[in-house]
């Protein structure tokens, strides 16, 4: 055979071989459905991720001394999903209903809490944020003094973690007309309702407290990082 005809058997033979147009574009079809798939599963175990946050507040009523109550409030979140939360902002007011004060409600119908008891941050001066590992229980308190003349309390607490989130939270108490009424505080916090927001974009944040009591006890685990 001559360099002619041996061309001749290479060029019937990938014509042979090579498939039609329409093969490679049902080929290249079914590539592209099947990383779009991929791509979708990976983006819904991303979000299974996100918002898995639950939250409780506490107050506990420790005893009385001068003329007031020594009150430790706590919140507690339990990080459900599967990679870390920070958490910023970490902030609380505490308001009460003092025993002269008549009954008055605000814009929205619910009772008005009009006397400041203590504010500030569950997160210390000088720390930016504080970390929650995954499958993890994490408790922070704040020690506080209520005068005795207070009736009731409400406890607000907000923070936003990532990715774009705001968490809301509150709780209302009667404060106890003596300590014999104090209920133990041993028992397992329920978890609140609570509510998840986008977090809006502010331009200023408040101060931290000047004094952020730490409480740690078994099963935390949790990490601070400096601004």
């Amino acid at each position: 055979m001559t360099l002619s005809d041996w061309k001749d058997v290479a060029g019937n033979f990938q014509s042979a071989v090579a498939p039609p147009p329409t093969v490679l574009a049902v080929a290249l079809c079914f590539v592209v459905l099947v990383g779009g798939v991929l791509a979708f599963r990976r983006y819904r175990a991303r979000a299974s991720s996100y918002a898995h946050i639950e939250t409780s507040l506490e107050i506990s009523f420790l005893g009385q001394q001068d003329g007031c109550w020594i009150v430790e409030l706590k919140a507690i979140l339990n990080n459900k999903g599967k990679v870390q939360r920070r958490i910023h902002k970490f902030r609380f007011d505490l308001n009460a209903i003092h025993a002269d004060d008549p009954i008055e409600a605000n814009t929205r119908g619910q009772v008005s809490f009009t006397n400041e008891i203590a504010k500030g941050s569950f997160v210390p001066k000088g720390y930016a944020y504080c970390v929650v590992g995954p499958t993890v229980t994490a408790t922070y308190s704040y020690v506080a003094r209520v005068p005795e003349l207070a009736t009731f309390l409400m406890l607000h607490c907000w923070f936003d973690y990532d990715p774009g989130f705001s968490h809301l939270m509150k709780r209302a108490v009667q404060v106890p007309k003596s300590t014999a009424l104090v209920e133990n505080t041993n028992a397992e916090a329920q978890f609140a309702a609570s509510r998840i927001r986008p977090r809006a974009s502010s331009s200023g944040a408040a101060a931290p407290a000047d004094e952020a009591v730490l409480a740690h006890g078994w099963g935390e685990a949790r990490e601070l990082r400096n601004a």
